[in-house]
């Protein structure tokens, strides 16, 4: 099975890393429930919109991955995977540039889509620790 395994840097997020330094009793916790409460979500909703879509499988008529729940989230601690459904397991080819796709540049959907999530989350995390301080 073929595995790409890459993570974010929060670098230049200098106000979450404030943030989680002064409430580091509850820093875990929190970050643990935001990110399983919406974090997440946004996470597929993302990558959702970079999945490329093929006209001819449109034209036969087949579902989508772009238009199904393709995604499934793993928790783990302060953190997730998102990985393809068994349905859509062929997601993998075009992300990595391998199988039938071997011939194409990698088209990185999944990357790139976590890549527009990383603010939307930071913000989400941000609120959450701000409620801590009311």
């Amino acid at each position: 099975m073929a595995k790409n395994s890459w993570e974010l840097k929060i670098n230049g997020h200098d106000e979450l890393l404030v943030r989680m330094e002064r409430y580091s009793s509850e820093s875990e916790r929190l970050i643990n429930e935001a990110l399983k409460s919406k974090g997440s979500d946004i996470a597929v909703d993302r990558i959702t919109e970079k999945i490329p879509v093929s006209e001819a499988d449109l034209r036969r008529g087949h579902q989508h991955a772009k238009n199904s729940r393709s995604l499934k989230t793993q928790y783990i601690n302060l953190g997730f995977i998102i990985r393809p459904t068994r349905k859509f397991e062929y997601l993998k080819y075009p992300d990595l540039g391998i199988g039938t796709s071997k011939r194409n540049q990698p088209d990185e959907f999944m990357r790139r889509g976590l890549g527009v999530a990383l603010d939307p989350i930071t913000e989400l995390l941000i609120r959450q620790f701000d409620k801590l301080n009311k």
